[in-house]
């Protein structure tokens, strides 16, 4: 495999080219050379970070024999990324240029940028702790370049090259994910550098055959095992009726829809649900129970929500007939299997590995074929069918909910109730949050466990889903998007802005915040112990910061005067009075008002140098207290602490 470059300028144009099983690194300014290559390394995958749209349009139109100069490369490079920049399809733009045959392209190339992603590479080796090496010779340069200029532009080149191959080792399981797909269903070679969105669809739509009857289905709401009579269930029903008329009525465009006939908030057992088009949400706000506390919470979740959906109630797109709906259903049953068999403690590590894999790669179906059903580009839209899944998994929740309030129960006598059951005025739970596939409860009686098990069992058969039951005695709750537990088992499991980098480094910033928060809540460790402690990683307290194309002439501020500095850069609180902050220059504005960089310290060490392995006690003058203090505020928002307000002093008149 082969992890490719392009730099392009009006009078020259660099390939550069890293061997990723030798490490061997090629760079040629020479179109004719490049060209050569191209069909040296046809059969080869080229590996490429956003490729799709850029390097691997050059590459292919040298390959063709369309741009065969570094003029028609510079201005075949312009127009796909002024056509990125004004959000216009780049097939728009390359008939100008004679590329008519692009999508038919031979050349196997595989975008490491990743379905979704709007991370710049700059950005992504910043994260990963790499040099962050930007060019010094501007692109637009009227006249061929110096060879000290040549110089400068492979080193920029070859870090970039490194880069994707660090971001490639990140990604791999997701490429060897698509080569099983690929191998599995029997689809073309070149279908491992397809998006997840034509994987998905290509896969489900090659299992029809003959006349798709599905075409004519109408899935209603009213048809479900919701209990009708309680006036919230048909609250929310009426509520989804108008929405789907709405939608009806501007063709699915949620853009022309009024925006209040879309979303829906409602009291449920005391606690306000938000329901809206994606789901349901609804949580007690700064709801904090700790183990001393001698409660006990239980998490019900429905195991894999949608695609469950999809299959046990035929809502699948129309677009894919019974042929792939019973393909779509194995998969979804296959990986609910495998979930279950890794528990298996006789597994040899080879077995483990392959179920592992398995799942992976029907995890990338299942979890792609909703957001296909709403696209209208791609082939599997159905987005009737994809309203009424989001709406069926919020009534089947809050269905679960009144059922387990309006459950039977045998009443104790008054001497036999222990004060919490005394207070509880009869209820047997409260509940804490609902979040689209699942409900935490809070037990209030003896026999609250018992009693949800066996409602759950009940609306389990009725709604022919399966549910996963999650113990813990503690959680830590600022909302229902941001909270921190630590369950029976003795996992710590977290979400939200606030704490989820605690166990997810793949965009590393400010980790050390996450960190210090879940440690204060699971392990009533001081802030201090977790911050201050110079044997930690230096990436865990670095911020990486990029300009926006509304800006220019990102500038840190220092005693001895500006400096410019790159676009994107690393930066760390300082306690060095010389060093000021991050500034930048909005287009808009006069050249000499320039704006701080937002969510910055005053004081910042900019450091764009490689610290992969590097201590934070290595590093000169960090500002240790600025990171307790971030700290802080996030525990005070999870516990509620609302910050003093600063009083104005008043102008004194003169």
């Amino acid at each position: 495999m082969l992890i490719y470059d392009f730099e392009t300028f009006k009078h020259d144009t660099l390939l550069g080219v890293l061997n990723e099983e030798t490490g061997e690194v090629i760079q040629t300014w020479s179109i004719p050379e490049i060209k050569t290559l191209a069909n040296k390394q046809l059969s080869n995958i080229w590996i490429g970070y956003n490729c799709e749209h850029y390097d691997k349009i050059l590459l292919h139109g040298i390959w063709s024999g369309k741009l065969t100069t570094p003029d028609k490369v510079y201005a075949c490079s312009n127009s796909v990324i002024g056509a990125q920049d004004a959000d216009i399809p780049v097939f728009n733009v390359l008939g100008k240029h004679n590329i008519t045959d692009y999508y038919s392209s031979p050349i196997l190339s595989y975008d490491v940028m990743g379905d979704g992603s709007f991370m710049s590479l700059k950005q992504n080796e910043g994260f990963m702790g790499m040099d962050i090496v930007e060019s010094v010779v501007p692109f637009d340069l009227d006249r061929p370049l110096t060879e000290e200029e040549k110089r400068d532009v492979e080193k920029y080149n070859r870090a970039d090259l490194y880069g994707t191959l660090e971001r490639f080792k990140q990604r791999k399981n997701s490429f060897r994910t698509k080569m099983l797909l690929v191998k599995e269903f029997g689809l073309p070679i070149n279908y491992i550098c397809k998006t997840n969105a034509k994987l998905t669809e290509a896969i489900l739509l090659s299992q029809n055959k003959g006349m798709n009857t599905r075409l004519r289905k109408n899935f209603q709401l009213c048809d479900l095992p919701v209990n009708w009579e309680v006036p919230e269930l048909k609250t929310i029903y009426d509520f989804f009726i108008g929405a789907l008329k709405e939608l009806e009525k501007h063709k699915w465009d949620t853009k022309k829809c009024d925006k209040k006939k879309l979303s829906m908030d409602l009291d449920i057992l005391g606690v306000t649900h938000t329901f809206a088009l994606g789901g349901v949400h609804g949580g007690i706000k700064n709801y904090i129970c700790r183990p001393e506390d001698k409660k006990k919470i239980i998490w019900v979740d429905v195991s894999s929500l949608y695609p469950n959906i999809l299959t046990k109630w035929d809502l699948l797109s129309r677009q894919v007939d019974k042929n792939g709906c019973i393909a779509f259903a194995g998969m979804v049953q296959t990986r609910m299997d495998i979930k279950k068999k890794l528990h298996d403690p006789s597994l040899t590590k080879e077995e483990k590995k392959e179920l592992k894999d398995q799942a992976a790669r029907y995890k990338l179906i299942l979890n792609t074929t909703s957001g296909c059903m709403k696209d209208k580009f791609k082939k599997l839209y159905d987005p009737e069918y994809n309203t009424k899944m989001c709406m069926l998994g919020q009534l089947s929740l809050m269905d679960l909910v009144f059922r387990l309030r309006d459950v039977k129960r045998k009443p104790k006598p008054a001497w036999a109730r222990n004060e919490l059951e005394i207070n509880s005025e009869g209820s047997y739970f409260k509940l804490i949050q609902s979040n689209t596939d699942g409900i935490a409860l809070e037990l209030l009686t003896d026999d609250a466990e018992d009693l949800i098990d066996k409602v759950c069992a009940e609306w389990e058969k009725d709604w022919r889903f399966s549910l996963e039951k999650t113990v813990a005695d503690n959680l830590y709750e600022k909302d229902v998007n941001n909270y921190v537990f630590k369950d029976s088992d003795g996992k710590v499991k977290v979400k939200g802005a606030y704490v989820t980098k605690y166990d997810d480094n793949e965009q590393d910033t400010l980790a050390i915040l996450a960190k210090a928060v879940v440690n204060y809540f699971i392990e009533g460790k001081d802030i201090r112990s977790t911050i201050c402690n110079s044997e930690n990683l230096a990436t865990d307290y670095q911020m990486i910061k990029k300009l926006g194309n509304m800006y220019d002439t990102p500038t840190w501020k220092r005693e001895y005067g500006d400096v410019e500095v790159q676009k994107v850069n690393r930066i760390f609180p300082s306690t060095d009075p010389k060093n000021g902050g991050l500034y930048k220059h909005k287009k808009s504005k006069d050249a000499d008002v320039l704006d701080k960089v937002e969510g910055t310290p005053e004081h910042v060490l900019i450091y764009n140098k490689d610290i992969r392995g590097k201590k934070i006690g290595e590093l000169d003058d960090i500002d240790y207290e600025w990171y307790v203090e971030e700290a802080q505020k996030r525990i005070n928002d999870f516990l509620g602490i609302k910050p003093e307000k600063k009083t104005k002093r008043k102008k004194k008149e003169v």
